[in-house]
């Protein structure tokens, strides 16, 4: 298990001497390097791209649910795209919530395929070309966007207003996945998930380069009516968000359980947070992502009761819609 303050003092995240830039020359060549040698496949579909600059924690997973959403609407027939991070499935595979669980497809397409149609395949060229047979127009993938095997006709980025870029630094240095100049040169969009009041220090550095940064204010609403005292869980990559989310809702966390991202819950753990909300008199609050990893779960255990007892805290995303889907369908080429 993690805890919020490794998460919080990261040396990622704090703010670094501008020279210490030096080090990104090593990643970057090897980027470079690896660039060359791969030819981008051209599907005959559109295919959106929801990336971020950094490794987890920006709000991607909520955006591609977000776009899917807005984009059926308007008469587009879209499909999911994505790897089925710690999933052991190899894929081109259609994911069903009902038959398949997180250990199998990972947690994110577990999500997506409760809202249409969803592909995990290790390799996004072979997902892709599967996508093709099944009559859609649009392919959404979820991450991907520094993977250079599939071409993309639109990239956006996300940017978590909490963490930004981070220290400016590339792996394993930092949290950047490339250098912010080669992201930018490729990038369609940036959106900033909106978390906080103040943005992280990095928003300085992005704006020196990328001036029309979208917002899209992500708020966190509990729909039940419980008790003001709650036992929290979580295995998300930025739990500090989180748990400020559930407090600015005017709960009072009485204790946290802290997972690594993905991180399954056992039965150990599951009994643990169980007596804990029971000795306290308190209800439990958990995320989505972490209730689907409880999906088809064993009758009578201790992972069944949590996935019974956890209330869900909901993340509703504000933007300007019309605004993002113009942007979306003139770099698609495509209007409806």
């Amino acid at each position: 298990m993690a805890s919020e303050q490794m998460q919080n003092n990261s040396f990622w995240w704090k703010k670094r001497p501008s020279f210490l830039v030096f080090l990104n020359f090593l990643p970057e060549l090897l980027i470079s390097l690896r660039n060359l040698f791969i030819k981008p496949y051209e599907s005959k579909l559109k295919v959106l791209c929801v990336g971020n600059f950094t490794l987890g924690g920006s709000g991607k997973t909520p955006m591609v649910r977000y776009l899917r959403n807005l984009l059926e609407e308007k008469g587009y027939k879209c499909g999911v795209l994505l790897r089925g991070y710690k999933g052991s499935v190899k894929g081109p595979i259609e994911v069903s919530y009902n038959n398949h669980n997180s250990k199998e497809v990972g947690d994110e397409a577990l999500m997506h395929s409760k809202d249409g149609l969803t592909i995990v395949s290790k390799d996004r060229v072979n997902g892709c070309k599967y996508l093709e047979r099944m009559g859609i127009d649009i392919v959404i993938l979820d991450d991907g966007f520094q993977n250079p095997s599939l071409k993309k006709d639109y990239n956006l980025l996300m940017v978590s207003s909490t963490q930004g870029i981070g220290n400016n630094l590339v792996l394993p240095f930092g949290p950047l996945r490339e250098t912010l100049k080669r992201s930018l040169k490729n990038v369609n969009a940036v959106i900033k998930s909106n978390y906080s009041k103040n943005d992280h220090y990095s928003f300085d550095i992005i704006s020196k380069f990328y001036k029309d940064i979208l917002t899209a204010n992500y708020i966190t609403k509990v729909d039940n009516d419980i008790s003001k005292n709650v036992i929290l869980y979580t295995g998300i990559a930025d739990p500090l968000k989180f748990s400020h989310a559930i407090r600015k809702n005017n709960y009072r966390i009485l204790e946290s359980f802290i997972l690594d991202d993905h991180e399954e819950i056992n039965e150990e753990l599951a009994n643990k947070i169980l007596n804990t909300a029971k000795e306290k008199n308190a209800d439990i609050i958990t995320t989505e992502k972490d209730v689907v990893r409880l999906n088809h779960t064993k009758e009578g255990s201790y992972r069944k009761e949590l996935s019974l007892k956890s209330n869900i805290a909901k993340l509703n995303i504000e933007l300007d819609k019309n605004y993002l889907i113009g942007l979306i369908e003139n770099g698609l080429n495509i209007t409806h």
